[in-house]
Parts: structure tokens; sequence; C-alpha cells
């Protein structure tokens, strides 16, 4: 049963609505336009309405397997998995050769299932960030390591804790190459957009 969760999991995270918003309004997919296949491309390609539903899609299919996982009493390696399945799929879905979006909704939707109390502050701080750089994934640069603070500090289980920093450490992998890009061209990685 453990491993269907995490298939599932894995799936679920590869289906990628923006891509198919992107593509029906456009006539062209996110990424023939230099764009991700997530709710912010979704939002500056198809328009808001479509970047809110992506954005909520994604949420939902990040908290899924993680619902389903404790539901079902998973502990050790296979919460862990079943917590990062969805953001690795939605980061290197095998039907786009591995060529995903960046993964930040679902590993949001994932961490708001693990533990909502701990992490919610991070992201908060992230939001008001994001809106002050006009840069989406600063939601993620300041959520992640405050909430693995406040889950640290606020006593929360160790597993949670791994499965968390497992999440938070795919969507890390998953902007290594936009970094480097970013470092070897000279420009700024944190004051600036992307």
């Amino acid at each position: 049963m453990h491993w269907l969760v995490v298939i599932g999991g894995y799936l679920l995270g590869s289906l990628l609505p923006g891509d198919w918003i992107v593509r029906r309004r456009t006539g062209l997919s996110a990424d023939e336009q230099g764009d991700n296949p997530g709710g912010a491309g979704t939002w500056r390609l198809a328009g808001p309405a479509a970047g809110v539903l992506v954005t909520a899609f994604d949420l939902v299919k990040g908290a899924i397997p993680v619902a389903l996982a404790q539901k079902v009493g998973m502990t050790g390696a296979w919460m862990i998995a079943a917590a990062a399945a969805p953001v690795a799929g939605h980061n290197w879905p095998w039907y786009r050769r591995w060529r995903g979006g960046r993964g930040l909704a679902a590993a949001t939707g994932a961490l708001f299932c693990l533990d909502l109390a701990h992490v919610l502050p991070g992201y908060v701080l992230g939001a008001i960030a994001a809106w002050r750089r006009g840069w989406v994934p600063m939601v993620g640069v300041v959520a992640f390591p405050v909430g693995l603070l406040t889950m640290w500090a606020g006593g929360a289980p160790a597993l949670k804790i791994q499965a968390a920093l497992a999440v938070m450490l795919l969507v890390a992998l998953r902007q290594a190459s936009w970094v480097k890009a970013r470092i070897r061209a000279g420009q700024p990685i944190l004051l600036s957009r992307p």
C-alpha cells in the first residue's frame, strides 16, 4: 500500500494543468514561451484567474499524498517519500522529458499538510518578501528556512522535520541550474527578478 501512495503522489504531482491552460489560451506551451508551467508562469501567460486555479491545484496535489500517508500510518522513509513524491513529479514529470515546474506550490501543499501551524509564519513572511521584491520564488527563500526553524523550535516530530527538509531540498535542487546560470552571467540571485 505504501508504494502506491508514493507512486500515486509522483503521478499526481506530474500533472501540470498550467501547461494545458497556457497552450489552450496562447497556442504555445509555457516552455515554448520561456516560462514555467506552474502558477506564476500561468498567471503571466494566461492571466490571474488561470494562475490562481493552477496554484490551487498544485497546492492540493502536494497535500493529498501527505494526507493519505498520515491516514494509513506511514512512518520513516515512506512518509518522507510520500511528502517528496508530488514535488518530484511536478519538478521532473516523466512524460515531459523530466522538465517541469519549480515545485513551490506543490511543496507548499505538502508542508501545510505536514505541519501548518509551524510553517505558516514563514510563509507569511515569505509572501511579504515576494510582494516587496516582485519575485514569487522569494516565498520559498524565506519560508523554507523559517519554517524549519519554527518546526524545530516548536518541538515538531523529527519525522515531520525530515519530510519537510526533503520537500524543500527538491525545490532547491530544481532551482540549482537557474542559480548557476545567474552566477555565470554575473547577475544577482536574490536582488532582482529572474
